[in-house]
C-alpha cells in the first residue's frame, strides 16, 4: 500500500486561530474523556475483535465500515438536525507505519472537502499499555490519546474554515500537537501523516474512530452535538463517552 504523498505537511507555524475556538477544544476533549476508567469495561470488547486490535511496528491494520449506517445522534441538545451526507459514513479506518509515519485513513463514501455549513470532525482514540502487557490497568502506564481532525465548513459561522489537525495526550492532559492548518484531503478520504512520537512511539495500540459534528458556532464550550457514524461501531460506548 503507497501512502498518498498529500498532506505530510503540517504547519506548525503561528496561525490566526481564535482563542474561543481552541478554548473549545481543550473543554471538548476534556469532555469526551472525562475519566479512563470508562475503557476498562470497553476492553474485553475491543481486545477480542480482530478488527480492533493493533497496529506493529511496521505493516498496519484496517477496520472494515458499513456502508449507509449514517444517523444523527444528538449528544448535546440543539434544535438543528444535520442532513445526512456521503462524507459521515465511514467505509473503512485503517492505520499503517510506512517509512517511519503513521498514516491515518478514513474511507468515506464522499468527498469530506465538500463540507459546507457546520463543523465535521474525524476522530480516532488511541490507548495502549506502555508495559506491553495486554490489558487497560489503572498503572501509569496506561496511554491515551486523540487524534482530531475538523473541517470547518467554508459557508459555516465558524471563525475557522478548512482542515486542520490536533493531538491530544489524555494521559497528561497536553496537547502534543496544538491544532494546526493543514492542507485538503484526497477524494473520498481523510488522511493524514504524523510522526509516531506524537503518541509516545508505541510498538502497538488499539484504536476507534468516529465522525461527529458540531452545528453551532455560538455555543463552542461542549461536546459536539452529533455523532454521525463510528467504527467499529459501537454507538453505545461513544454515547456513554459524550455525556458523562
Amino acid at each position: 500500500m503507497q501512502a498518498t504523498p498529500l498532506l505530510v505537511i503540517i504547519v506548525i507555524t503561528t496561525i490566526a486561530i481564535s482563542v474561543s475556538v481552541l478554548a473549545s477544544y481543550i473543554a471538548t476533549i476534556m469532555s469526551f474523556f472525562p475519566s479512563r476508567s470508562w475503557l476498562y469495561p470497553e476492553k474485553s470488547i475491543l481486545s477480542t475483535s480482530p478488527s480492533s486490535l493493533l497496529l506493529g511496528p511496521t505493516g498496519g491494520n484496517e477496520i472494515k465500515g458499513v456502508r449507509g449506517d449514517v444517523r444523527p445522534i444528538q449528544i448535546y441538545r440543539s434544535n438543528i438536525t444535520p442532513e445526512v451526507k456521503d462524507y459521515y459514513d465511514i467505509l473503512s479506518a485503517s492505520v499503517m507505519k510506512i517509512n517511519n509515519k503513521l498514516t491515518f485513513t478514513m474511507d468515506l463514501d464522499g468527498d469530506s472537502n465538500k463540507n459546507e455549513k457546520y463543523e465535521t470532525a474525524y476522530i480516532w482514540l488511541l490507548y495502549y499499555n506502555a508495559s506491553d502487557i495486554d490489558r487497560i490497568s489503572t498503572s501509569n502506564n496506561e496511554q491515551v490519546y486523540t487524534l482530531i481532525i475538523p473541517n470547518f465548513g467554508l459557508d459555516s459561522d465558524f471563525s475557522l474554515k478548512g482542515w486542520y489537525i490536533a493531538v491530544f495526550n489524555n494521559t497528561a492532559d497536553t496537547y502534543t500537537l496544538p491544532i494546526a492548518k493543514i492542507s485538503n484531503m484526497p477524494k473520498d478520504k481523510v488522511q493524514v501523516f504524523i510522526d509516531p512520537s506524537l503518541i509516545g512511539s508505541p510498538s502497538s495500540f488499539i484504536y476507534m474512530t468516529c465522525v461527529m459534528v458540531r452545528v453551532n458556532s455560538t455555543f463552542l464550550n461542549k461536546p459536539p452535538d452529533y455523532l454521525m457514524d463510528s467504527v467499529p461501531h459501537n454507538e453505545r460506548f461513544w454515547q456513554e463517552w459524550f455525556t458523562r
